[in-house]
């Protein structure tokens, strides 16, 4: 493979790509990211660009995540035991094993994935917190709440958290001359400001902003040709969910988000009609599969249009956890959908 030797490239990952729907796939026995990172490990494998392209994960993402977890199996396991007390079966013993202390137990199982991260033939490495010579610029966006500090409804644990990852991939690029750096994050608090900010802060390097996965796809592409344009070949389009691609992409689904009531289409007096369109599909899981059904999460960004009684028009854009039951018969139910800009993605 011929390459540009003066030229690196860096996949920076945020916390919101990375993490899992615990409350639909509650294994708490191991860790792992969730089908995305291995998505796009599979598009650099295809074009055989992994030697060129460094992975990068922040500590930031890393400690969230240990963060995440933690929390997760302590609100679950608490309304676990709560069940439990109001239920006895004969068939069934239930023992609880308290030498377990669950937040050494996770540590370690991290630090097993991180390992495993670094043994394949992919380079990852761990990109560190901004050092304190970026605090000044960190108290600049708090007092003047510039993005990406203000987060959703100008949450400032949130706000933190997301610049002062946006620091540290400021910082690691002054450190890093002539990179390219695709900055992979479905956050909406990383804009176009953000971009001017890198553009007139890192005059040697260029950022790639990606929200969804045929976004990093593209970028990834043009790399490739970047790097061999002789060798390169195109990612091969096959996708083993298509079926379920296609059908997100129906009427049917769209008609099902709007009829069912799970809280995510706005309702009242003062609103005549409501339209939904998808914008992405960001993760596709299959959560268990036997002769009858499949069960899947998908991740997706909807928007809902609202037309008004007085004539005018509103819309609103959100992500969004979906569980679906796929029959034999290939009919497709949304059994549950839920706003995820708060309770996961954006921590």
């Amino acid at each position: 493979m011929t390459s540009n030797s003066e030229i690196e490239y860096y996949l920076v990952f945020d916390t919101n790509v990375l993490y899992q729907a615990y409350e639909k796939k509650s294994d708490f026995t191991s860790f792992s990211f969730n089908s995305t990172y291995e998505n796009v490990i599979d598009m650099i494998n295809q074009l055989d660009i992994y030697t060129k392209v460094v992975l990068a994960i922040p500590s930031v993402v890393w400690n969230e995540m240990e963060r995440q977890i933690i929390e997760k199996h302590d609100e679950l396991i608490q309304s676990y035991k709560s069940t439990i007390k109001k239920r006895h079966f004969p068939e069934y013993s239930i023992q609880e094993n308290t030498e377990i202390n669950y937040s050494e137990y996770i540590k370690a199982k991290i630090l097993e994935y991180k390992d495993n991260l670094s043994s394949g033939i992919n380079i990852v490495n761990e990109l560190p917190i901004a050092s304190n010579s970026r605090f000044d610029s960190i108290v600049n966006r708090a007092f003047k709440k510039l993005p990406p500090f203000e987060g959703k409804e100008k949450k400032s644990d949130k706000g933190f958290k997301d610049a002062l990852l946006w620091e540290s991939v400021l910082e690691f690029a002054l450190k890093h001359k002539n990179s390219q750096i695709i900055y992979y994050s479905k956050d909406n608090a990383f804009d176009e400001f953000l971009y001017n900010e890198f553009e007139e802060s890192i005059t040697d390097s260029s950022i790639f902003i990606c929200k969804n996965e045929n976004e990093v796809k593209k970028q990834l592409e043009i790399w490739a040709k970047e790097i061999d344009k002789y060798s390169y070949q195109p990612i091969e389009d096959f996708d083993e969910n298509k079926e379920v691609i296609d059908w997100l992409k129906s009427g049917d689904f769209l008609v099902q988000i709007i009829d069912l009531n799970f809280g995510l289409v706005e309702k009242g007096r003062l609103i005549s009609s409501t339209a939904a369109h998808l914008i992405s599909i960001d993760n596709i899981e299959c959560l268990t599969s036997n002769e009858e059904s499949k069960k899947y999460y998908i991740e997706t960004v909807l928007q809902f249009e609202y037309k008004l009684k007085d004539g005018g028009t509103t819309s609103e854009t959100i992500n969004t956890g979906i569980r679906v039951e796929v029959f034999d018969s290939a009919v497709y139910s949304v059994e549950d959908a839920y706003r995820i800009d708060e309770e996961e993605s954006e921590i």
